[in-house]
C-alpha cells in the first residue's frame, strides 16, 4: 500500500499517518507540504498512490475545484477530502465532484480511516471497469443518500443498559454495528444493533433472533463468540466479539499472491467446516462477512441469513432476495433449497476474486447476474493460475453434485 497525505501542518500529517499504520504497518506513505512543493497534482498523477489524503484548507482556489481536478483522470487513487470545518454541504460537493469520501478530522479514528480507504479503492476498481460511468453515478447516488442519512441522524447513538457505546464502526441494510465497552468489567466488544424501525418488522426481528440462537453457546475459533441479546428501550441488540483484523474484502482489494489465496481458502474451509458440522447453512458468504482476528484467523460473521438445516422455516418474504447476488449459488438463484454445497459456491466466487481481483461474473443488475451463475460459462484462468483450475471448477460447478460435498473434502483437497 502506498499513501500520499497532502497537509500544511506536519503534525496533522504525522497524525494521519499513524492513523493509517495501524491498519497497514508496512505501508509507503509520503507527505506533501503545499506551501514550499506546490500542487501535488503531477504527483498524484504519477506516483501509482493507493489513496490520497488531502486537507481542504491547503488551498487557495476552492478545495471543490481542486478535488474535481484531480478526479477527473479515470486512473487516479481515490481521493479522500478531510477537513476540520465544514458540514454536509462541502461533503456533498467535494463527492460529487469525485472524492471517495469526506471525513472530518474531529474524532477520526483508525478504523473509521481505513474503511474509507477500502471503499474508495473498491470504488475506483468497479469505475475502471465500467468507463461509461453508470457505476459510478450509482454509487455517488448511493453514498450522498448515507451521507444526508447520516447527517439527519447523528446525534442517534442507541443507549444499551450495561454497555457503553464510543463509535458506530459500520452499518448495513437492517442494522448498525458499534464499538462498545461491557460496563461491569471494560471489556471491548460489538453491539450489533437492529435499526428500531423494523422492530415490529417479523420477519427482520425473526432473522435477528434467529442469530443469536444459532451462535450462542458455540465456541470455536473460527466463528465470532455472542455474549448476549436483548432489548434497550427501541433497540433490539447483540453484543459479540470484537474483531480488529479487518476483513477479507481489504485484503483482495490489497492484492494476494496466489499461494496466499489458497492457504486462505483452506482456512476459510475450516471455519466452513466448523459451522456445517453443527448444521448450520450461512447462505450469505461474501468477503464482508469474513473477518480475522489479530493473529490472522479468519473468522465467519453476520449468521442473518442462516439457518439450521433441522429447520424448515426460511424467514424470507415471497419474492424477496435474501443475499448477495454475486456471491448466490445456481439453487439459490432458482429458488431452490441451499445446503452446504451452496456455501461452497459462494466460497469458490470469493476464491475467484482473491486469485484475480476480478468479479467472476459482471451484470448489469442483479437478474444479469443470477441468470449467469446460473447458465454462464465458467471462467478459465490464465497463466501463472491455471493450476489452480480444478479446484476453482469444483467449487463453481452448475450442478451441486459435482462440487466438493463438505467444507472438510475441501479443505482435504487443498491443505498445504
Amino acid at each position: 500500500m502506498r499513501f500520499l497525505i497532502v497537509d500544511q501542518a506536519r503534525e496533522l500529517r504525522a497524525g494521519l499517518a499513524a492513523l493509517l499504520r495501524e491498519r497497514w504497518p508496512d505501508a509507503e506513505i509520503n507527505e506533501w507540504e503545499p506551501a514550499t512543493q506546490g500542487s501535488p497534482r503531477e504527483a498524484i498523477a504519477h506516483g501509482a498512490y493507493s489513496a490520497v489524503l488531502l486537507s481542504e484548507q491547503n488551498w487557495e482556489d476552492a478545495p471543490v475545484t481542486v478535488v474535481a481536478e484531480i478526479c477527473a483522470d479515470p486512473k487516479s487513487p481515490p481521493l479522500l477530502l478531510l477537513s476540520d470545518q465544514g458540514g454536509e454541504s462541502l461533503a456533498v460537493k467535494a463527492i460529487k465532484a469525485g472524492a471517495s469520501d469526506f471525513l472530518r478530522r474531529e474524532g477520526l479514528h483508525a478504523d473509521r480511516l481505513a474503511q474509507a480507504v477500502v471503499d474508495g479503492m473498491s470504488e475506483r476498481a468497479e469505475i475502471s471497469r465500467d468507463a461509461s460511468g453508470r457505476r459510478r453515478e450509482r454509487t455517488i447516488t448511493v453514498k450522498l443518500a448515507a451521507l444526508r442519512d447520516a447527517h439527519a441522524d447523528r446525534s442517534a447513538t442507541p443507549v444499551v443498559s450495561g454497555y457503553r457505546v464510543l463509535r458506530l464502526i459500520g452499518e448495513g441494510g437492517s442494522s448498525r454495528v458499534y464499538l462498545a465497552e461491557r460496563v461491569h468489567d471494560g471489556k471491548t466488544l460489538v453491539l450489533k444493533v437492529l435499526d428500531p424501525r423494523l422492530r415490529d418488522d417479523a420477519v427482520f426481528m425473526a432473522r435477528f433472533v434467529q442469530e443469536y440462537k444459532l451462535l450462542a453457546g458455540l465456541s470455536d475459533e473460527h466463528v465470532a463468540q455472542i455474549y448476549d441479546q436483548g432489548f434497550a428501550a427501541s433497540h433490539s441488540y447483540i453484543a459479540m466479539e470484537y474483531l480488529p483484523g479487518g476483513d477479507l474484502r481489504a485484503k483482495i482489494i490489497e492484492g494476494l499472491a496466489p499461494r496466499q489465496a489458497l492457504r486462505l481458502l483452506g482456512q476459510i474451509a475450516k471455519a466452513l467446516d466448523a459451522i456445517q458440522r453443527r448444521g448450520i447453512v450461512h447462505r450469505d458468504l461474501k468477503p464482508q462477512n469474513i473477518l480475522f482476528r489479530s493473529n490472522g484467523v479468519p473468522v465467519i460473521i453476520d449468521f442473518g441469513m442462516a439457518r439450521s438445516l433441522a429447520s424448515n422455516a426460511t424467514l424470507a418474504r415471497s419474492g424477496q432476495m435474501i443475499a448477495t447476488a454475486r456471491y448466490l449459488s445456481p439453487e439459490q438463484c432458482l429458488g431452490q433449497p441451499a445446503d452446504a454445497r451452496s456455501d461452497l459456491y459462494s466460497l469458490g466466487v470469493i476464491f475467484y476474486e482473491m486469485l484475480t481481483r476480478r468479479r467472476l461474473y459482471e451484470g448489469a443488475n442483479d437478474r444479469e447476474l443470477l441468470r449467469k451463475h446460473v447458465k454462464g460459462e465458467p471462467p478459465r484462468l490464465g497463466a501463472p493460475l491455471t493450476g489452480y483450475q480444478r479446484v476453482l471448477d469444483r467449487l463453481i460447478a452448475k450442478d451441486p453434485a459435482q462440487r466438493y460435498q463438505s467444507a472438510s473434502e475441501l479443505f482435504a483437497n487443498i491443505a498445504i
